[in-house]
């Protein structure tokens, strides 16, 4: 019997992967109190959310286009 994580094919692009990244070490500075890597993991996740958003929004307005 497939165990059911063999069924997920999951690939995430260098935006999800900079977010998870970012947010990773957010937290771990968050948790350890480090200052500089706080506030540079922070700006990374903002950059890594705004991408996002810009190239969902891109793809969307293609998708609506073919329509």
């Amino acid at each position: 019997m497939p165990k059911p994580v063999d069924n997920l094919n999951i690939n995430l692009n260098q935006n999800l992967w900079g977010l998870i990244v970012s947010l990773g070490s957010l937290g771990s500075a968050d948790y350890f109190k480090l200052g500089t890597l706080y506030w540079f993991s922070l700006v990374i996740a903002v950059v890594m959310t705004v991408s996002i958003a810009v190239t969902t929004l891109a793809y969307t307005k293609a998708y609506w286009m073919k329509k």
